[in-house]
């Protein structure tokens, strides 16, 4: 044969195409020689995979909603209101937040104005140190 080693080479990576049959379904699909084996899934096993994973999360989506509509019809508040009122708790504890940062700098300055500690300022006001 006249064939030069760099022909060679580039023949031997060529990929050919195969008829293969998995042996579970009897299935024929393409596959290519230059695969590693089991890298290759059927179409038809993967699209049943895919619209079995659809249908279980749509059918647990809507046991969830039935859920919500529940608790919503038990405890008389629409989602709406639960989050309105949520929002609410939030806008207050913020506030509440900013007064006690308040407080406590100027527990700090009158504590330095005396020259005490700040527990001695707490315990003069007969406030808990873990207020």
């Amino acid at each position: 044969m006249d064939a030069t080693p760099s022909k060679r080479k580039q023949s031997s990576n060529v990929s050919s195409l195969v008829l293969e049959s998995d042996n579970t379904s009897g299935t024929l699909f393409e596959s290519h020689t230059d695969r590693k084996p089991g890298l290759f899934e059927p179409r038809k096993d993967r699209k049943h995979e895919l619209r079995t994973a659809i249908a279980t999360a749509t059918s647990e989506l809507d046991v969830q909603r039935a859920r919500r509509d529940a608790l919503e019809q038990e405890s008389g508040l629409t989602v709406e209101r639960a989050r309105q009122l949520n929002d609410e708790n939030i806008d207050r504890l913020h506030r509440y937040n900013d007064t006690k940062d308040a407080a406590q700098i100027l527990f700090g300055k009158l504590a330095e104005l005396k020259g005490k500690t700040i527990k001695e300022i707490y315990a003069e006001y007969d406030i808990d140190l873990d207020d």
